[in-house]
């Protein structure tokens, strides 16, 4: 019988033909160097650019991949079902734009272990920012003060999406937030549930191929809903 991996790598996509092209390269190669073992899930939300079939040819091609895809999906539903379907111990999500690196993936699970923790965000705010546009950042850096000042002013990263988290807590979690503030939603719920939480400097580098698929103005109101929420029991 197949031996679970350590660690589920779950990458949401949706028409990011420009960057699956050159997957095998950019991020399984990194990958396999940074995690003694790990599978790798790509959610597609209904791309229209011939994503699907690089990520078919991917998981045909190497064992470990797998690509969910049919019909069409929000950011929500894309991670939703990639949770359930996931075997590791632990749960990555990275972005389909590799605006985080991959090689990282070997300092954060060195981090949930050593300190023995439920979630261990990746954060630029520790680290630093290549090449985002300044518009973009400085939507971030509001939208994350906001989150720090309403919650845990300790942690710094709440709206990224590079988090390890262990997968026995996250899959007991309802996702309810629509669009990239889910990303959010999901490390309050780990904070009110007092479940342990720490943060490592990374860089957030600023998207090289395709186009973004952020919404500035729904997902400032997404992040307006999570702060004046007060149910986060589930």
């Amino acid at each position: 019988m197949e031996e679970n991996p350590e660690v589920s790598v779950i990458i949401p996509c949706l028409d990011e033909a420009r960057n699956a092209a050159g997957y095998a390269a950019t991020l399984l190669e990194p990958l396999a160097a940074a995690l003694p073992s790990f599978e790798l899930i790509f959610s597609d939300g209904g791309s229209a650019d011939g994503t699907v079939d690089l990520l078919w040819r991917l998981s045909g091609r190497y064992p470990g991949v797998t690509a969910l895809a049919g019909g069409r999906h929000t950011f929500r539903a894309s991670l939703e079902r990639a949770v359930a379907a996931a075997r590791g111990r632990y749960i990555l999500f990275m972005e389909a734009d590799l605006s985080f690196n991959p090689a990282d993936a070997a300092a954060l699970l060195a981090e949930i272990k050593s300190a023995k923790a439920d979630c261990v965000c990746g954060s630029p705010f520790l680290g630093r920012f290549e090449g985002l546009p300044l518009r973009r950042r400085l939507l971030t850096a509001a939208a994350n003060t906001l989150l720090r000042l309403r919650f845990a002013p300790r942690v710094t990263s709440y709206t990224q999406i590079f988090k390890l988290y262990r997968a026995d807590k996250l899959k007991t979690l309802r996702f309810e937030t629509e669009g990239f503030a889910l990303d959010a939603e999901l490390l309050i719920k780990f904070l009110k549930k007092g479940w342990k939480v720490c943060e490592i400097p990374v860089t957030m580098s600023g998207r090289r191929a395709g186009a973004s698929k952020m919404a500035a103005a729904r997902e400032t109101a997404n992040c307006l809903r999570l702060l004046f929420r007060t149910d986060y029991t589930t």
